[in-house]
């Protein structure tokens, strides 16, 4: 059977981690990383991002291997985009020791006319200037979904609100939708962005799991509990990445079934990139351990 498409537009980095256990250089990282390795087990992901001269073949590969069509990711003279953060021992609190942003400074995506009508779009946290740029380009696919970060809700708050005009799913973590809508209640804070413009809003609560809200439901899912996590950077590019790209491969993706199923998958995709510094355990998972995970998450889940 023949995956949809999905165009996710964001940003590949090297990443310098330091936990409580350990310490990691030049992994890889990056918004447009995670998402489209989630996703790839659903849908046939294209990435549209900047690198360095130091993002060799080598890097490329673990997208490649995963079906991820990398023919847009453009390199350019000089080096890729690096981030270095520490963690506290519960991995709930990261705090940026770096951002060298190099090559990515200059980031100006440019869709490619063959591309232009994917039938998912998942623009990554990226800015919403840069966000609005991609909307412009593409033809109307069936399902927009965006991501956004502190920094983009400080400085470019009229463009984010522009673009979210144009949503169906907005992803953003707790603190983000309170400070997007000076509203400390998450369920109101949650209606309060619907009223934006998307049609679901995902606000993500990191260990505690998930608030999605519709117009015509409310529900909170957990987390899929793993005992010992390793790196939390990237969870929720993982979880948005294997949310958009399961509802991407289903027909009829507003229905709060597969609404649902997708908030599962999107918990395990999360569950399993924890387990590893960088994709290292996400680009290793095979379809049958995401089935397992998802038979045990749903089995805990009921009653």
């Amino acid at each position: 059977m023949k995956k949809s498409k999905v165009l996710i537009v964001g940003s590949m980095a090297f990443d310098n981690i330091k936990t409580h256990k350990s310490s990691v250089k030049n992994v890889l990282g990056g918004s447009a990383s995670y998402s489209s390795i989630a996703a790839s087990f659903f849908s046939e992901p294209k990435v549209i991002a900047v690198v360095g001269e130091d993002f060799t073949k080598k890097h490329i590969k673990p997208f490649r291997d995963r079906g991820v069509d990398t023919s847009c990711i453009e390199v350019k003279e000089g080096k890729t985009f690096t981030w270095a953060a520490s963690y506290d021992k519960d991995f709930k609190n990261a705090t940026t020791l770096s951002t060298e942003l190099n090559v990515f400074a200059d980031f100006a995506p440019v869709v490619k006319k063959e591309d232009a009508a994917p039938q998912a779009l998942f623009l990554a946290n990226i800015s919403p200037k840069l966000q609005l740029d991609v909307l412009k380009q593409v033809k109307k696919p069936r399902l927009i979904a965006c991501d956004t970060m502190n920094l983009w809700i400080k400085n470019n708050k009229p463009q984010l609100l522009k673009l979210l005009k144009s949503m169906d799913i907005l992803f953003v973590n707790e603190a983000e939708a309170r400070q997007l809508t000076g509203v400390y209640n998450l369920i109101k804070a949650g209606k309060t962005i619907l009223k934006m413009g998307p049609k679901i809003v995902v606000i993500k609560l990191g260990p505690n799991g998930a608030l999605l809200l519709t117009k015509d439901a409310m529900f909170q899912v957990p987390p899929f509990l793993v005992e010992d996590p390793i790196d939390t950077t990237g969870a929720g590019d993982s979880f948005g990445g294997g949310f958009v790209g399961y509802l991407a491969s289903v027909k009829n993706w507003n229905n709060l079934k597969h609404i649902k199923k997708a908030l599962a998958y999107g918990t395990v995709l999360a569950s399993f990139a924890i387990e590893s510094f960088s994709i290292k355990k996400l680009a290793q998972v095979k379809p049958e351990d995401i089935k397992k995970r998802f038979e045990l998450y749903v089995k805990a889940c009921s009653f």
